[in-house]
This record gives C-alpha cells, structure tokens and sequence, in this order.
C-alpha cells in the first residue's frame, strides 16, 4: 500500500528539520491515524517519512500559546490569523483539528537546508 503524503506549504518554526514535528490539521480520521507512515514533503520536496505518534484532536479556540509558538513559532493570536488565511470558510474558533506529532524513521537523514 502506497503511503499517503502530507505536505506543508512553508516550514514553520524550521520544525521539519528536526527529529520530531507537530502540524495542525483539519480534523481528519481516515487520513490522520496514529501508527501510520506518512510521506513528509514540503513544497513538493520529499522530506523523508515519519511516523504519526500521537494526536490531540483540539476546537480552534483551544490553541494556546505553548502549541501555537511550538507548532509555528508565532503566538497564538498570530497563528489564528494565518489559520483564518489557510481556511477562510471555516470559524476558525469552532473548527476541529488533528493537533499531531510525526517522528522522522531513524534509517532516514533528515533533509536539511
């Protein structure tokens, strides 16, 4: 079975060049599954494979600025803004997330820049 890939459009905070990384998500049962292997691209750029240790699954308007300066390096009065920018359907307040955290496989070099 193919893995599916999850790609990020900028590298918040650098964390994709670390060993482990969070990433915010729309909620998503089917696709977010710990215990999963994940393609990590970013930009299109593979980045290696991780494995999805854990979720916490969060209404936007439970971020804090410990997940928020974590996950983007911003506050969480600034990540809002940019979730509002990702997503501009959605209430950002009352959306649901996977909040998630991947570990690199360790037979993998982590890209680095």
């Amino acid at each position: 079975m193919e893995l599916q890939t999850i790609n990020f459009s900028y590298n918040w905070n650098g964390k994709l060049n670390n060993k482990a990384f969070t990433t915010i998500r729309i909620h998503n049962p089917k696709k977010y599954r710990v215990g999963e292997l994940y393609n990590i691209h970013l930009k299109g750029i593979p980045q290696g494979t991780a494995e999805l240790k854990a979720i916490t699954v969060l209404k936007g308007r439970q971020f804090n600025d410990y997940i928020s300066y974590m996950d983007t390096g911003y506050s969480r009065s600034e990540m809002m803004d940019i979730l509002k920018r990702m997503y501009p359907k959605n209430e950002i307040e009352n959306t649901v997330f996977d909040f998630c955290l991947l570990v690199y496989k360790k037979d993998e070099p982590i890209h680095e820049k």
